[in-house]
């Protein structure tokens, strides 16, 4: 199954992906669960870009500081003290989020949550800088330095839209809040031109933001559509026989690791052949679908799996399940099969039936062999009269 230029989300609109594509997303916010997997996305994709960040931060703010000290005259010394205390807390966080990002995961995570605080820091000691310019009124200034910081919230530094939003907004509202409390009246028209152009710096960076966010979301629900097409069978909406065969071999390797048994249990519609042959192809895809929804509702825990492995057949991985779980398992479906009662002409019991092999992991045994054992003792349910299930050394049991 492959998205084609024709398809659309609603082609899909029953997976999470589909139906937020189709839902949209113009407040740039999925549902909680997708969000955050969104979130996990941008702290991968933004580490790069954050390590750049705070390297340009180290430089750029050195050089300011280089150049007051050595480049440019001071006649107060005071004010020169504490502009060097005032850039070496500037500085400090780039610091901080450089070495934080070369460490563990935890550590990473830790940066990532941290950094729209620690750009808020940066931006209240950069407009900090620019008042204390303004009232020293240095012939040489290197001020607006809260300008870039509001700019610099939107970048693809791991932040959403709104947090970038929230910070630029903040550093604003700071700017204001001390130049009132700091400056002179007479001083405060000129601050006030600067935050016209704070504000028109968020202005722009804001919408920069919302449109390149909004399309990364999007190609974000793209890619997780396509992951989820190619390991997904179309038709039943359940995992298909690649992602199958990659979920056994990795609950196999786990349960070895934990001690504890895991059975699979294979599933085969009796006579469904014959079942299209008499009531038409879209009769036997709605068939598909109706018991795969009844197999899914099997597969109640996280390591559990259905799955659909071939045209009329099922697979049903239960990890942590005995043989005696997986035969009560078996014949719990059969019942609930029983119960639909769908009718099936060309069955001797008038009803579609199903057959189950079951095999439970024994030592040594690999990810192949236990699905043969499985298919063996499926054949043997199917030669002992269908709709029943075996296991691979004892008799059928009908259902």
């Amino acid at each position: 199954m492959r998205i084609t230029e024709h398809s659309s989300a609603a082609d899909f609109s029953d997976t999470p992906y589909g139906r937020q594509l189709l839902r949209g997303f113009r407040l740039l916010l999925f549902k909680p669960e997708l969000e955050a997997e969104f979130r996990r996305f941008l702290d991968r994709q933004a580490r790069g870009a954050q390590r750049v960040a705070a390297l340009l931060l180290i430089v750029a703010v050195g050089g300011y500081l280089y150049a007051e000290r050595v480049l440019v005259p001071h006649d107060d010394p005071q004010w020169l003290s504490r502009l060097t205390v005032l850039r070496l807390v500037e500085l400090s966080p780039g610091v901080l989020v450089l070495l934080l990002s070369f460490f563990s995961k935890t550590y990473q995570a830790r940066a990532n949550q941290l950094f729209p605080m620690l750009l808020v820091l940066i931006g209240v000691v950069a407009a900090i800088i620019d008042i204390q310019y303004e009232l020293a009124a240095q012939p040489y200034a290197f001020r607006y330095g809260a300008g870039l910081l509001i700019i610099s919230s939107f970048f693809f530094l791991g932040m959403t839209f709104w947090h970038s939003l929230l910070c630029a907004l903040s550093i604003v509202a700071i700017d204001v809040f001390m130049a009132s409390q700091i400056l002179p009246s007479d001083r405060l028209p000129e601050h006030w031109i600067a935050v016209s152009y704070y504000l028109l710096l968020l202005v722009i960076g804001a919408i920069s933001r919302y449109v390149h966010e909004y399309s990364q979301r999007q190609q974000f629900l793209m890619r997780k559509l396509l992951g989820w097409v190619a390991a997904h069978d179309a038709l039943s909406e359940l995992p298909n026989r690649r992602s199958h065969d990659e979920a056994l071999r990795q609950r196999l390797a786990q349960a070895r690791r934990d001690d504890v048994p895991v059975s699979l249990l294979l599933l085969d519609l009796d006579d469904f052949k014959a079942y299209n042959d008499r009531l038409g192809h879209p009769a036997g895809d709605a068939l598909i679908g109706e018991f795969a929804r009844l197999l899914a509702s099997f597969a109640r825990r996280p390591l559990d799996q259905a799955a659909r492995v071939g045209g009329e057949e099922f697979a049903l991985l239960l990890y942590d399940c005995t043989e005696d779980a997986a035969q009560q398992i078996a014949i719990q479906v059969l019942a609930a099969l029983r119960r639909q009662a769908i009718a099936h002409p060309a069955s001797a019991q008038g009803r579609v039936g199903v057959s189950i092999g079951i095999a439970t992991l024994q030592p040594g045994q690999n990810a192949g062999q236990l699905y043969s054992a499985a298919d063996a003792a499926l054949y043997r349910a199917k030669q002992a009269g269908k709709n029943r299930f075996a296991g691979p050394d004892e008799l059928p049991a009908a259902g």
